[in-house]
């Protein structure tokens, strides 16, 4: 159950960034959770003017989602930010980045790369998936 609610917050995320690209910009980061009522909650921010970088939007989406775990519980998280390739020879200079996270603690990220071609249209390369520390829900004890 958990692993469809994982799928279904990255779905909904995938979908509004490439969206969002599609119209032709970038945007901020933004997120998705399913609460345990099974609502599915999409999550912006506004920092301070003076915290206006991509990482004071990661933070403060983080810290919202554990802001929602403690009052009304979540089962699934995630986020997504329009980043920068930075390896050498990338075929694609930018990527869509998904940090998603369930609540037994599995955190993963995914990685897409893409670039923008005539009318707007969004070519997509192979998603990178690897598993990462969990930065929402709090790791599960042994």
């Amino acid at each position: 159950m958990l692993q469809q609610h994982l799928q279904e917050t990255y779905e909904y995320l995938f979908d509004e960034a490439h969206a969002l690209l599609a119209q032709g910009g970038s945007f901020r980061p933004f997120g998705a959770g399913t609460r345990k009522t099974g609502e599915l909650i999409r999550a912006t921010v506004a920092p301070p003017e003076d915290q206006d970088g991509a990482q004071d939007y990661i933070r403060g989406l983080i810290a919202g989602f554990k802001q929602d775990e403690t009052q009304v519980g979540l089962i699934a998280a995630g986020l997504v930010f329009d980043g920068q390739m930075t390896e050498e020879g990338a075929e694609h200079g930018r990527a869509l980045v998904f940090h998603l996270e369930a609540a037994n603690g599995r955190a993963l990220e995914v990685v897409i790369p893409y670039e923008m071609r005539l009318g707007n249209i969004v070519d997509f390369a192979e998603p990178n998936v690897q598993e990462v520390h969990p930065e929402i829900f709090p790791e599960p004890s042994p």
